[in-house]
């Protein structure tokens, strides 16, 4: 497999809005089956990354030098402030989750992550995480009502490309 260059300018930085996040989940059609609802996440929040939470273990062998494993990692990313804002799709599904406090249904999202900065208009480089956890941490706050949020990946992904930015783009998986 090649390595996708950057399409960035020599020394350009990429800026964080290339990076983006979409939740996406199943709804009912009215008796004629479900479709996908996607919300791109980040509106309102000033910093998010994500983390991968490697399980690292070192050793030193009898002749002091030292080795490093990597056993797995688990992504994971927070937004926090996730405001409840007009409009929300995702905010209002998490919130019906917490009055039914049925907890069983937060992890039922697929996220994909969109690395911008790979790729070209019409095939920017993708990841789709199926299985993946949201759950949310807190709610309230001093003037808004804040409802911070953590997403967990779930490493069962599929590399792929889609055709623009935003929540209403066609994932197409890698052969």
């Amino acid at each position: 497999m090649a390595v996708t260059q950057f399409n960035l300018a020599d020394h350009q930085r990429a800026e964080r809005k290339q990076l983006l996040t979409v939740a996406a989940w199943q709804e009912s059609s009215g008796g004629t089956g479900t479709h996908e609802v996607r919300e791109l996440l980040g509106r309102r929040t000033e910093d998010s990354s994500i983390e991968y939470n490697a399980d690292i273990q070192t050793s030193t062998d009898i002749l002091g030098i030292n080795y490093t494993d990597i056993n797995k990692t688990q992504p994971q990313q927070d937004f926090d402030p996730y405001l409840i804002l007009g409009g929300s799709k995702l905010g209002a599904k998490l919130n019906d989750i917490r009055r039914r406090n049925a907890l069983s249904e937060l992890d039922q999202f697929t996220i994909y992550i969109i690395t911008a900065f790979c790729g070209e208009d019409g095939a920017y480089e993708a990841e789709k995480h199926v299985n993946c956890t949201i759950t949310y941490n807190s709610m309230g706050g001093d003037a808004n009502v804040n409802f911070p949020i953590s997403v967990y990946l779930s490493n069962d992904s599929v590399t792929g490309t889609v055709d623009k930015l935003g929540d209403d783009f066609e994932f197409t998986q890698d052969i």
